[in-house]
């Protein structure tokens, strides 16, 4: 049996790492960590220029409160409650945030490391090397659920039934797998009006987190509607203005301008339609919900 380590530095080698195990590969070594899981979450859209709503911020930090119970699951076969005080801040994850962008990153080797010098008596190393590899996969977000494309769709069922191997070798990762997974998911429903949202190394496009939300039975969906459309209380900011869209039905979808994603002529074309009260072609994304219309975005002018 070989004693020097297995490095783990990526998903990839994760993967590579699994699949050995799961074949009793003797030659594989201990496993540890270099640089990898990292925790990456990225945002884009209006609201997620360098900031983050305070819904999303309660979601990610669910993070943390998933892998503390399933620290103390598969450490001590207790919840999160058996912790002891002197472990919870070397279990405490810091998300490191881009300058300039919402992009999260949080350094999770030292976690798996507390957990490998925990876990009690594993029956074989095997089962305790399983065991962190599965849970640096879920953790980095890489065994996260959604709509996959055709061309990913046999790669990532071949993955699922490495996960499905392992959990049938080390049980006490069977809640962790549907437990990250909703944390995600709920992440992902949270910032539902995100134009795309990356978890690890995994994108989710607008009609993909709109597919998530709603199977979150988040209240809302995406719309977009384009047309003729009289407008008013228009409220300047510095970077952009709101304005109020009159749908034909009378109800109204409060939208924001963002000042340098359009030329000057056509916000000013916006602000004299106002003024003459008159209507003008306009293309605006929001979220419907039963009682009304929220994050409303204007994507076009004229035309």
């Amino acid at each position: 049996m070989r004693t020097e380590p297995f490095s783990i530095s990526s998903e990839e080698e994760a993967w590579f790492a699994l699949a050995r195990l799961l074949d009793e590969d003797e030659e594989l070594g201990p496993i540890e960590f270099d640089g990898w899981p990292v925790i990456a979450l990225k945002f884009e859209g209006e609201r997620y220029s360098a900031s983050l709503p305070s819904g999303l911020m309660r979601q990610i930090s669910d993070i943390q409160g998933a892998f503390n119970r399933c620290y103390a699951r598969v450490a001590y076969d207790k919840d999160a409650r058996g912790i002891r005080h002197a472990e919870r801040d070397e279990l405490e994850l810091v998300f490191e945030v881009s300058e300039g962008s919402t992009e999260l990153k949080a350094d999770a080797t030292g976690l798996l490391d507390r957990l490998g010098d925990a876990m009690k008596k594993p029956s074989t190393a095997r089962t305790a090397a399983l065991t962190l590899v599965v849970l640096a996969l879920i953790v980095a977000g890489s065994a996260v659920a959604s709509r996959l494309s055709a061309d990913r769709a046999a790669v990532d069922s071949q993955k699922l039934q490495l996960l499905q191997r392992a959990i049938e070798v080390a049980p006490q990762l069977k809640d962790a797998t549907p437990e990250f997974q909703k944390v995600y998911r709920d992440i992902v429903a949270a910032a539902s009006d995100a134009d795309r949202i990356a978890i690890g190394k995994q994108e989710l496009q607008s009609d993909e987190i709109s597919e998530v939300a709603g199977a979150q039975r988040i209240s809302g969906r995406r719309i977009e509607l384009q047309g003729q459309f009289r407008v008013d209380a228009v409220r300047r900011f510095k970077k952009h203005c709101l304005i109020d869209v009159l749908l034909p039905d009378g109800e109204k979808i409060r939208a924001r301008i963002v000042f340098d994603r359009f030329p000057e002529s056509s916000v000013s074309a916006v602000l004299m339609a106002v003024a003459k009260n008159t209507p003008i072609n306009l293309t605006l994304t929001a979220m419907e919900h039963k009682d009304g219309y929220s994050s409303g975005r204007i994507t076009a002018i004229g035309g």
